[in-house]
C-alpha cells in the first residue's frame, strides 16, 4: 500500500517589493523629515486603511541600489552569492497619491540608525525599495470618541487616523515629543484636541504613561489607539485592561520599537496580555 503523504502548508505569499526613487525631501520638525518616493513600480501600490506600516529597504554601502532577492520554495529571500543584503526599517505610510504615483514617508532623526542616517542624505534621485503595506488601525462605526496617545515615532500614524475619521466622530489625541519645535499641523474632518506632552531629557514614554492613568474616558463606547515604546505600551495596555477594564477589542496597542533593540518587530501588539 502506497502511504498518502500530507500537503504542506503553502509557501508564505510576500508582498512585491518595489523598486522607487526619491522625488523629493521636506523638513517638517528639527528631528522629521518627509520623503516622497515615487516611480512606475508603486503602480497597484493598494493602503487598506490608516496607520499601515510599510518596510523601506536601504542600499548597503557601496551600492547605489538595494539588490531585489528572488524567493525559495519556502517563501524565503534568496540573494545572489557575494552580495549584501538590503537593511530594512519598518514606518507608516503617511500619504499615497495614486494619481502621481508618490509614497510621502516620515523619518524621524533620532540618533544614528540605518533609516535615519539613509534619510538625512537622501537626495532626489536615490534609490530605495517599498514592501507593504499592511497592518491597519481598523475604525469602528459605532464609536462615539477615539483616544490616540503615541510618542514622535508614531506620529506620522496618528496623522492617518485622523485623516481618515468621520465629521461626526471626536478625538482626543495624546502626542509626547521633545519640545515645542515637534510640533506638526494635524488634519481631520472630525472634533479633535490635541495635547502635545513635552518630554525632553525624560524617560520615553513615561509622560505619556502618566498622561494616560489621569485621563478620564469618555462615556459610550470608543475606541483606543496606543502606538510607543514596547514596554511603556505594555504597561499602558495593561492598565487600561485590568485597571480601567476596557475590552482588549476596543483598543489597539502597538509596540513601535523597543528601548536598547536595534530592529523591534513590526508585529508587536502586546495581544500576549
Amino acid at each position: 500500500m502506497v502511504q498518502q503523504t500530507q500537503p504542506g502548508p503553502p509557501p508564505r505569499r510576500r508582498p512585491p517589493l518595489r523598486m522607487v526613487q526619491v522625488s523629493r525631501v521636506e523638513r517638517l520638525t528639527p528631528r522629521v523629515l518627509r520623503v516622497t518616493f515615487a516611480g512606475e513600480e508603486l503602480a497597484g501600490f493598494e493602503p487598506h486603511g490608516p496607520a499601515e506600516h510599510i518596510k523601506v529597504f536601504f542600499p548597503p554601502p557601496g551600492q547605489d541600489r538595494p539588490v531585489r532577492p528572488t524567493y525559495d520554495a519556502d517563501g524565503r529571500p534568496v540573494y545572489p552569492p557575494g552580495v549584501e543584503r538590503p537593511v530594512s526599517r519598518t514606518y507608516t505610510s503617511r500619504r499615497w497619491r495614486p494619481d502621481a504615483l508618490e509614497l510621502d514617508v516620515d523619518f524621524v532623526l533620532h540618533g544614528e540608525g540605518p533609516g535615519a542616517s539613509w534619510a538625512q542624505r537622501a537626495r532626489p534621485g536615490d534609490a530605495a525599495m517599498v514592501g507593504g503595506p499592511g497592518g491597519p488601525f481598523r475604525l469602528d462605526p459605532e464609536a462615539r470618541w477615539y483616544v490616540l496617545a503615541a510618542d514622535a515615532c508614531a506620529v506620522p500614524a496618528v496623522g492617518t487616523i485622523l485623516e481618515t475619521l468621520p465629521s461626526s466622530a471626536r478625538a482626543d489625541v495624546y502626542l509626547e515629543v521633545s519640545d515645542e519645535a515637534e510640533h506638526q499641523q494635524l488634519e481631520s474632518a472630525a472634533a479633535v484636541n490635541v495635547t502635545w506632552l513635552h518630554a525632553a531629557g525624560g524617560q520615553p514614554g513615561a509622560l505619556l504613561e502618566k498622561t494616560i492613568r489621569a485621563l478620564r474616558l469618555p462615556d459610550g463606547p470608543g475606541r483606543v489607539f496606543v502606538a510607543c515604546e514596547a514596554a511603556v505600551m505594555r504597561d499602558i495596555r495593561r492598565h487600561l485592561l485590568f485597571d480601567r477594564g476596557l475590552a482588549g477589542e476596543a483598543m489597539h496597542t502597538h509596540g513601535y520599537w523597543k528601548q536598547g533593540v536595534a530592529n523591534h518587530p513590526d508585529h508587536d501588539l502586546g495581544q500576549e496580555m
